[in-house]
């Protein structure tokens, strides 16, 4: 966004509303969004979602943040993402990919220009999904501790193998982000580079792993001797941390801006609530689940009020040091307590099964439950978080 652009007035952002509205009821694939089951389950929902995708590319929904050069728009502002984010949520669209979003920033501000013409445009024409190669074995959210080696031939080339772990999309991804470690004598942070990886190159293997909600949203991925060209590397040999840190920082504040996700969990704890009887009484007579859901609600509230206060202050350059972070460790451990309260609220009162809605509330709860130890691990543990807003923002001693 340009420092220029003016934000918004409030008609500007109700006009921007309703054209999102519209083109979403117009253009959404025939499928809702499913909490832990976000990737395709077969080639029809794969073709649907990539067209879903370029189209809001197309639209100005998607990428608009990027610069002009590289198809996005002189008048984007912040405020616009947050609406496109919420109507998404909202009307349960499938939303984009998170590590397409990821690669994008990274290609953006680390990438040669050769980098960028030739991968950016199959992004926006979502010919290339894109998947995180980073978590492995022994390094999960501690992506320090990274085992993969690279090694440079002669001509420049390079040759990958290792492991990496809880790929996120890695069955259906085009390509990878990479996190190699090429200086074999260094340890923790220094000697990683960042890599471009097709998924389809030679010496690459990914094995599928099904989750407790029996779908499959990660994997394993093998790289056996996998060779990759002098300009598959991203910025400069041992920039790697630096580089995926700058990612990160931006998927965890998008990971926190998911915060209408926990609006809509609430909607369906109420929804079971209201309708359920327990002790031969309407559930919130009870004391104690009336105030269990009060407090649930009042921790999504200020979930909500930190992320646009967020926003607020990023648009006029005042966002500080961790509020990623803050956004990120809030959204999921909220995510998680409302979804297994409601889960464990809906096992154990009786409801009106004849209304569908009731059964449907009860069956996103659960899915939520069953996906929501996944947040508090992916783009970096809770724990990681609270190390990070230790050093970071707090200024703490590591000893």
């Amino acid at each position: 966004m340009s420092d220029s652009v003016p934000r918004p007035t409030d008609a500007q952002l109700h006009e921007f509303r309703q054209r999102v509205r519209a083109y979403i009821v117009t253009h959404a694939p025939p499928f809702a969004a499913r909490e832990g089951r976000r990737a395709p389950e077969n080639a029809d929902q794969e073709a649907a979602l990539r067209t879903w995708f370029a189209g809001l590319f197309d639209a100005g929904f998607v990428g608009a943040d990027w610069p002009v050069e590289y198809g996005g728009r002189a008048d984007h502002h912040p405020l616009h993402d947050r609406i496109v984010s919420e109507e998404l949520l909202r009307a349960r669209a499938p939303r984009p990919v998170d590590q397409v979003n990821l690669a994008a920033h990274v290609l953006l501000h680390f990438g040669s220009e050769e980098q960028k013409a030739a991968l950016l445009p199959p992004i926006r024409r979502s010919e290339h999904v894109w998947c995180q190669l980073l978590s492995e074995p022994n390094a999960g959210s501690d992506i320090a501790g990274v085992r993969c080696r690279g090694v440079r031939n002669n001509d420049g080339s390079w040759v990958l193998d290792g492991q990496k772990t809880w790929i996120t999309d890695g069955h259906w991804a085009d390509m990878g982000l990479a996190l190699v470690r090429t200086d074999p004598a260094s340890t923790r942070h220094h000697g990683l580079s960042a890599f471009v990886m097709p998924l389809s190159a030679d010496g690459v293997e990914v094995r599928p792993i099904r989750t407790i909600n029996e779908a499959i949203e990660v994997n394993e991925v093998f790289l056996d001797s996998v060779p990759i060209s002098a300009d598959g590397l991203i910025g400069e040999e041992g920039q790697g941390w630096s580089i995926i840190m700058a990612g990160l920082d931006f998927e965890r504040f998008g990971i926190g801006g998911n915060v209408i996700l926990l609006e809509l969990l609430i909607d369906d704890l109420v929804t079971v609530a209201r309708h359920a009887t327990l002790g031969g009484k309407p559930v919130l007579e009870h004391e104690d689940i009336r105030q269990t859901v009060s407090e649930l609600a009042v921790e999504v509230e200020v979930a909500k009020a930190f992320i646009d206060d967020h926003v607020e202050r990023m648009t006029v350059g005042a966002d500080e040091v961790g509020d990623g972070s803050i956004a990120k460790l809030s959204f999921a451990e909220t995510y998680h307590r409302v979804s297994a309260y409601g889960t464990e609220l809906s096992a154990t009162v009786c409801t009106e099964a004849a209304d569908p809605s009731i059964a449907e509330a009860k069956q996103r709860l659960r899915e939520c439950w069953l996906w929501s130890r996944a947040y508090t691990v992916s783009g970096g543990s809770s724990e990681m978080m609270r190390n990070i807003l230790a050093k970071r923002r707090l200024m703490l001693p590591s000893r």
